[in-house]
């Protein structure tokens, strides 16, 4: 784990080349650095946040929020390996406070409808299932799959495999998959 360039202390996850240096920057000090070329004042707003799911279960988020010259990026990722992640975006001069609540807005919408149910088979085998015939999710990289994706679900990763399974009681239907970005709402 490299350390950020600036500070010395956190882990750095942002890379720049500036004319002839190379910086290795945390969050943190990429935003200020990012605030004095875009001459833009970043707030200081929620570093986290929880919310109850569909079930009750309370999940808590982090948001990292990163300054972009075209635009100011929030991000809330569950604080679990491969859990629920949204993200917003929004104009340099936008509103800060009022973009963390699009993108708490965002959460609570996507974290209340569950796309995947337990069930057990009367010969007590379990199984899953579509609960309405649809899910959403991301795509994530599977490190044990080569050339094959992670598909999280309802906070939950699935191997490709495992999504083949979940879909294939539907053989015979049509199906439609569509792409999304992070920060478009999924309708």
């Amino acid at each position: 784990m490299a350390k950020c360039d600036a500070c010395g202390l956190r882990e750095a996850k942002i890379h720049l080349s500036i004319e002839d240096d190379q910086l290795s920057l945390c969050n943190d000090c990429y935003n200020e650095y990012m605030a004095g070329e875009l001459e833009v004042e970043l707030e200081e707003l929620l570093e986290s946040f929880s919310l109850k799911d569909s079930e009750g279960v309370v999940r808590t988020f982090l948001v990292e929020t990163r300054l972009y010259p075209i635009g100011i990026f929030m991000e809330a990722k569950e604080n679990i390996e491969f859990g629920y992640t949204f993200a917003v975006h929004g104009e340099l001069e936008d509103d800060q406070q009022q973009l963390l609540n699009r993108l708490i807005e965002k959460t609570k919408k996507g974290i209340k409808e569950k796309y995947i149910e337990s069930k057990v088979f009367l010969s007590g085998q379990p199984y899953e299932s579509l609960t309405n015939d649809h899910f959403a999710g991301r795509i994530e990289y599977d490190e044990f799959a080569e050339g094959l994706p992670l598909i999280i679900i309802d906070g939950r990763a699935y191997t490709w495999e495992e999504v083949g399974r979940l879909i294939m009681s539907y053989e015979g239907f049509q199906i439609k998959v569509k792409m999304y970005d992070q920060t478009d709402e999924i309708d």
